[in-house]
C-alpha cells in the first residue's frame, strides 16, 4: 500500500523564485538483497545558502580545521558520526529548503541496477515536487557512470517531466555537489528510519514536504505502464 505523507501546514510558498535548484541522492543498494531502499530531494531557491553548511557543521564538531576541510569533501552518511548526522539535518531545518523522499520495501529483493529501474524510481519521487517546481536545475548524484546509461536514465526522466516546465540534469560526485551530499544525509536517514528506527529523521519533520512510501512492484508497474 502506498503511503504518503504530506505537511500541508508547510506548504510551499506561490511567491518561489522561478528556477529552483534540486539534488537527488539515495540510499541503500537496489542489487542486494535487503529490506529497504531510499531516496531524497533537495530543492532550494537559494544554493548559496547551504553551500558550506556541512564545512560549517565539522568545524564547530571540534576537530582541527586541516582534518575538517578534508573531511568535508568526503562525509557522507554512511562515514558520518552520529553527532555529525544530527548536527546536519539540525542545521539543514534551519535553512530554506523543501524536502522530498521515497522509501522503497523491497522485501529482500534483488532488483537490477540499472539505468531503467534507477529512472522510474527518480520519477516516482520527482513527481511530489516537479508540479511545484517545474523549472528545475537537478543534480543527481553520480550512479552511473557510463555514457549510454546516463543518456537512458535521463532521457526516460525528461520524458516524463511536466510538458510546461524546463529540466537541466547534470551528474555530479555528492561530496562535491551540496545539494547532492546533503540529499545523501537525507537518504540515508529515511533508509535508517525504516531499517532500525533511527529517530534522526526527526530533526528536519518541519522541511519535509511529501514522504512517500510504497513496495517496488507496485511502483515499477505503474511507471511501465505510462505512456
Amino acid at each position: 500500500m502506498t503511503e504518503t505523507v504530506r505537511h500541508p501546514l508547510n506548504a510551499i510558498t506561490p511567491e518561489a523564485p522561478h528556477i529552483v535548484h534540486a539534488g537527488l541522492d539515495e540510499s541503500g543498494s537496489l542489487s542486494a538483497a535487503t529490506p529497504w531502499f531510499a531516496m531524497a530531494v533537495i530543492a532550494t531557491a537559494r544554493p548559496k545558502e547551504i553551500d558550506n553548511l556541512i564545512a560549517r557543521v565539522t568545524l564547530r564538531s571540534g576537530k582541527r580545521l586541516q582534518r575538517e576541510r578534508k573531511l568535508h569533501a568526503e562525509l557522507k552518511w554512511h562515514n558520518a558520526s552520529e553527532r555529525v548526522r544530527r548536527d546536519v539535518l539540525a542545521h539543514l531545518a534551519q535553512t530554506d529548503v523543501d524536502i522530498f523522499t521515497l522509501a522503497v520495501r523491497k522485501d529482500e529483493r534483488r532488483i537490477a541496477d540499472s539505468p531503467e529501474n534507477y529512472a522510474i524510481l527518480a520519477c516516482e519521487l520527482l513527481q511530489t515536487c516537479w508540479r511545484r517546481f517545474p523549472d528545475l536545475a537537478l543534480a543527481l548524484d553520480r550512479h552511473f557512470t557510463a555514457p549510454r546509461h546516463i543518456a537512458v536514465g535521463d532521457t526516460a526522466i525528461y520524458r516524463h517531466w511536466p510538458a510546461d516546465g524546463l529540466l537541466s540534469i547534470v551528474h555530479v560526485d555528492s561530496e562535491r555537489n551540496a545539494l547532492a551530499q546533503l540529499a545523501d544525509f537525507v537518504a540515508g536517514s529515511v533508509y535508517e528510519w525504516h531499517k532500525a528506527g533511527n529517530q534522526t529523521i526527526r530533526l528536519i519533520d518541519n522541511r519535509v514536504r511529501a514522504a512517500v512510501v510504497d513496495d517496488w512492484p507496485k511502483i515499477k508497474a505503474r511507471w511501465i505502464h505510462m505512456p
